[in-house]
C-alpha cells in the first residue's frame, strides 16, 4: 500500500481555512475508518498507509478534503468543477500505437504559499502527490504518467506528435540539448523508464505553438516549464494506456491544486484517433 507523511501543521492551516478545528486525538481515532492504517500520529506528523482503493488520500490537500466530510460532516461536491476551455491540445494519429490516450488541464490562480518556505514544501507535495499517483493508478508510469508545467513558460495552443529518436530538447535537470535515444539511454529518469518505449520507432512529444518541447512522456519533462516559486498557472498532460486511470490521475492533481485555490479549466483535446 502506498504512504504519506504529512506534518501536522499543514493538515491545521488546511482545516483551518475551511473553518475547522484539528483534534490530533481524533484523527488518530477515527481516520482508520476512512481507509488508511496509521503508523503515526503525534503533535508533528501523520505518517498513514492508503489502501489501494483510496488514490483520493494520497496528498495532504485531498486528504483534508475527505476529512471535511467524514470527520466534520460538511457536504462535498463529488464533482469537480471546472471553467470551460480557453485553448486546445491536437494529437496526431501517429501516437495512437504509441502512448494513445492523451488528456489535459490548466489550473489558474494557485496559491503556493506565503513565502519561500511554504512554497517548498507545496511543490514538494505536488511532486510527491505527482510519484504516489505513477504508483497506484500508472503502475510505474505504463498506464498513466503525469506532466506538470508552468503554464507562464510556454505557449498555447499545443500538440502531440510522434518524432523520431535524433529530435532533441533540453530535459528537466539538464543545461544541454540532449536527443530523445540519449535520454533514453543516459538520463537516469530514460534509463529508469526505457522500457515503456520498448519497441517503438517513433517516441512521444508535447509541444507548444513555438515548436518547444513540454514533455517526452512517459519519461522527462523539458527544463524550461519547471514549477517555481513564481508559478500560479499550471499547464497538467496526462499520457497512458488506461483512459481511467489517466482521468483518475489528472483529477487528483486538479483538486489538489484546486484546494490550494486554483480554478481548474478544461482544454479542448483532439484525440489520437
Amino acid at each position: 500500500m502506498p504512504t504519506i507523511s504529512i506534518e501536522q501543521k499543514v493538515l491545521n492551516a488546511l482545516m483551518s481555512d475551511a473553518g475547522h478545528g484539528h483534534d490530533i486525538a481524533a484523527l488518530e481515532h477515527e481516520l482508520p475508518l476512512l481507509g488508511t492504517d496509521i503508523d503515526r500520529c503525534d503533535e508533528q506528523t501523520l505518517d498513514i498507509e492508503i489502501f489501494p482503493d483510496r488514490p483520493d488520500l494520497l496528498s495532504a490537500e485531498t486528504l483534508a478534503r475527505a476529512m471535511r466530510a467524514f470527520l466534520h460532516n460538511e457536504t462535498v461536491d463529488p464533482s469537480l468543477h471546472v471553467e470551460g476551455p480557453t485553448t486546445s491540445m491536437t494529437v496526431d494519429e501517429g501516437l495512437v500505437d504509441v502512448r494513445p490516450v492523451i488528456l489535459c488541464a490548466i489550473v489558474r490562480n494557485v496559491n503556493l504559499g506565503a513565502d519561500d518556505a511554504a512554497k517548498d514544501a507545496a511543490i514538494r507535495r505536488l511532486m510527491d502527490h505527482q510519484e504516489k499517483l505513477h504508483f497506484a493508478l500508472g503502475r510505474g508510469r505504463k498506464r498513466a504518467s503525469i506532466g506538470v508545467h508552468d503554464l507562464a513558460t510556454i505557449t498555447p495552443p499545443f500538440r502531440v506528435v510522434s518524432a523520431s529518436g535524433s529530435h532533441s530538447f533540453v530535459p528537466l535537470g539538464e543545461a544541454a540539448e540532449m536527443d530523445l535515444e540519449t535520454i533514453l539511454t543516459q538520463h537516469p529518469k530514460g534509463v529508469d523508464y526505457a522500457h515503456l518505449l520498448d519497441s517503438k520507432d517513433e517516441y512521444p512529444l508535447i509541444l507548444d505553438a513555438n515548436e518547444d518541447v513540454l514533455s517526452f512522456p512517459p519519461i522527462i519533462n523539458g527544463n524550461h516549464t519547471t514549477v517555481t516559486h513564481k508559478t500560479r498557472d499550471f499547464f497538467i498532460d496526462v499520457t497512458g494506456w488506461d483512459q481511467r486511470a489517466c482521468e483518475a490521475s489528472l483529477m487528483l492533481i486538479c483538486l489538489q491544486l484546486q484546494e490550494r485555490g486554483g480554478t481548474v479549466e478544461t482544454v479542448e483535446v483532439t484525440t489520437c484517433d
